[in-house]
């Protein structure tokens, strides 16, 4: 009985030490299950994705990312900024493992955001350890987030004319810019501007600051221009809207060599025309040159003719009576580069209306203008008719007096003239055998016209005559005519013949 109990106690030790080790046991391996279980790396990736995703919709996931080390332009701008603001409206977030199989030093995870791989994590074991001789147990640690972005580098050019400006993304380039590189040939800058990752909009403006119209050959940009070379006459100017450009003089006229975003430029010349040129186009030059009596006047816009008049010269048939009074002159104007005719304004001696035209690049005038009609006033005072019927009889000996009635005559005449000297000599003639042979004469017609303004001492006027006179030796009647213009003159306190024209 003894030996059973003692049976019984052993046997109730080694059940309750069997009852304790499979307990030990049982909690040892759970242990080591939950802790192998606690190493796996989607809990860092997971705890790592969740923060990331919070990160991004705050719009601030760049706080998270390390982005690439790469040379970027100063008129790059924000690089990632379009990247930024997608992940910020992604709406769904998983996860991918990247890396292949299973590594148990270091593993490569996708970041997802609505299905499109947004970036990539890194996940580094820091240390390992066995559990139950035949589990592997790391210790997992986030590293560096990528973005999954595929960078494209591009080289922009910018080839302008110098004195033309321009901008690349809204920033000015030019010469001192950093990251810009220049070279200048043949009056043109090409500007090169590397390390962008896309190509962005240039605008070129024109030594004027007016935009010019771009064209963009994948990355080499100019802008529509127009190439001028003109040399003009020294009288012209050339303005591109408002803004005038500049010339060299060289012999011949002013040579123009000019770029523009216009096609057109405005020439004007000195006198205030002006027309549209466009290259192509022949651009008029005129010299021209006129003659009118100096006691005309002549208007031309803004112009002061004065400064064209070139000459003037007497004329002749006024010869006899510059003595008189002041006559008139023939003026020459001469103007010179004119883009087209002018257009000029010519009134006469009696302030009328003159008109004329253009043969060629030249017209004259040289002759007063006449009124049709003599004013009655001087018809009144001179009596140009009377004065004439008696020159006409003295011409037919039908005035009575010593002379042929040269005495008569005489009170008509300006003494000292070539008119009355020949009145004079005439009168002295014996043989009169044409005018003795007709009988006392009648005048049937006469008329007056032609009334030329001098002076207030002196005109002209066409006079006719008809005087008829029965003739003895051939016993028919005839008409003798007078028509010529006569100036006469206002001397001694009556007006008297000055002088003759025509016959």
């Amino acid at each position: 009985m003894r030996d059973k109990a003692v049976f019984r106690i052993i046997y109730g030790i080694l059940l309750a030490g069997i009852i304790l080790f499979t307990d030990f046991a049982v909690e040892y391996v759970q242990g080591s299950i939950d802790e192998y279980e606690a190493s796996q790396p989607e809990h860092v990736v997971n705890a790592t994705l969740e923060k990331f995703t919070e990160a991004a919709k705050n719009g601030k996931a760049d706080e998270m990312l390390t982005y690439p080390d790469v040379e970027v332009s100063p008129y790059e701008g924000a690089l990632y900024a379009e990247y930024n603001a997608g992940l910020a409206s992604v709406s769904e977030w998983k996860w991918k493992i990247l890396s292949g199989s299973y590594s148990e030093e270091r593993q490569v995870y996708g970041f997802y955001g609505d299905d499109e791989l947004l970036a990539k994590m890194v996940l580094n074991c820091r240390d390992s350890r066995i559990i139950m001789e035949i589990l592997t147990a790391n210790t997992w640690e986030a590293g560096e987030i990528y973005p999954s972005i595929t960078l494209t580098r591009y080289t922009e050019y910018i080839d302008i004319p110098v004195g033309f400006s321009a901008t690349l993304n809204g920033i000015p380039v030019t010469k001192e810019s950093p990251g810009v590189e220049w070279t200048e040939k043949n009056g043109n800058i090409l500007y090169t501007i590397d390390n962008l990752y896309n190509l962005k909009e240039v605008q070129i403006y024109d030594s004027y600051g007016r935009p010019c119209e771009v064209v963009n050959d994948n990355g080499y940009v100019t802008a529509k221009t127009q190439y001028y070379n003109l040399i003009l006459p020294v009288e012209y100017r050339v303005f591109d809207g408002n803004n005038a450009v500049a010339g060299v003089t060289e012999k011949g006229g002013i040579h123009y060599r000019y770029t523009s975003s216009s096609e057109t430029l405005t020439i004007k010349d000195i006198y205030g025309n002006e027309i549209r040129y466009s290259n192509g186009d022949t651009v008029p030059s005129l010299d021209v040159s006129f003659v009118i009596p100096d006691n005309f006047t002549v208007e031309w816009g803004d112009n002061d003719p004065n400064d064209y008049l070139v000459m003037k010269e007497k004329i002749s048939m006024y010869a006899d009576y510059d003595k008189f009074v002041t006559m008139p002159q023939l003026a020459r104007y001469e103007i010179k580069g004119l883009l087209k005719l002018p257009e000029l304004k010519i009134r006469d001696n009696f302030g009328l209306p003159v008109d004329y035209t253009f043969n060629g690049n030249y017209f004259e005038i040289t002759e007063q203008t006449a009124l049709t009609e003599v004013p009655e006033d001087i018809l009144a005072a001179a009596d140009p008719v009377a004065i004439i019927k008696t020159w006409s009889l003295f011409n037919s000996n039908d005035l009575t007096g010593r002379r042929h009635g040269f005495g008569t005559l005489q009170k008509y005449l300006v003494p000292n003239t070539d008119f009355y000297i020949q009145a004079e000599k005439y009168s002295r003639e014996e043989d009169l055998s044409f005018a003795s042979t007709h009988n006392t004469p009648e005048f049937i017609a006469e008329n007056v016209s032609d009334y030329v303004y001098y002076s207030d001492d002196l005109f002209s006027c066409h006079v006719y005559l008809e005087k008829k006179m029965f003739i003895v030796q051939n016993q028919a009647d005839i008409v003798d005519t007078t028509s010529s213009t006569f100036f006469f003159y206002f001397h001694d306190g009556s007006w008297r013949i000055a002088g003759q024209w025509g016959i």
